[in-house]
């Protein structure tokens, strides 16, 4: 075998070994990033909000929001983004439910929908943005207590869900 044969041969077979590894490298870090460090997951932190904004003609308008904070590296596609607000009155007695787990119940549905407009069919949230999402409502002027619940569904994560809850005493 010529001496410049073996140098091809010897640098193919380097080649191929610093390939190996570099995949092998990479198999790592993909495997550390997505599912130690659980960056497969969405990275977002929730809140529920209600704000009363003032009194007219019996009812108090109320706007009640969901915050969203993307804490996480991608950007993720927000679907169903529904919402109900629930009061109690003067004159309810206070009980509790199984549908909310044994809490106490709000037994008068005052508002109810979506946060994604008619026309939407998800929002996106890109990385490091904080999304906030309104809906004005009415609210009876007898209502003592408003409990605000907010679901929303990932679309793109494989059916992955966040709920939030805010309750807060009318005055």
């Amino acid at each position: 075998m010529a001496p410049v044969e073996w140098y091809e041969h010897a640098a193919s077979a380097v080649g191929s070994i610093v390939t190996a590894a570099a995949l092998i490298a990479g198999g790592i870090w993909a495997f550390w990033r997505y599912v130690v460090q659980s960056e497969r997951y969405p990275h977002i932190e929730t809140a529920a909000e209600i704000e009363v904004i003032g009194l007219q003609a019996g009812h108090r308008i109320v706007e009640v929001r969901a915050v969203l904070t993307n804490r996480g590296k991608v950007e993720h596609k927000i679907e169903k983004f529904d919402f109900d607000l629930n009061a109690l009155f003067k004159s309810d007695l206070i009980e509790t439910a199984e549908c909310w787990g044994g809490q106490v119940d709000f037994p008068h549905r005052v508002a109810d929908g979506s946060f994604l407009p008619g026309h939407f069919s998800y929002f996106a949230l890109g990385p490091g943005l904080t999304g906030r999402y309104s809906f004005i409502a009415r609210v009876p002027e007898e209502a003592t207590f408003l409990m605000l619940h907010c679901a929303f569904r990932y679309s793109d994560s494989r059916g992955l869900s966040h709920s939030m809850e805010k309750t807060i005493k009318l005055t």
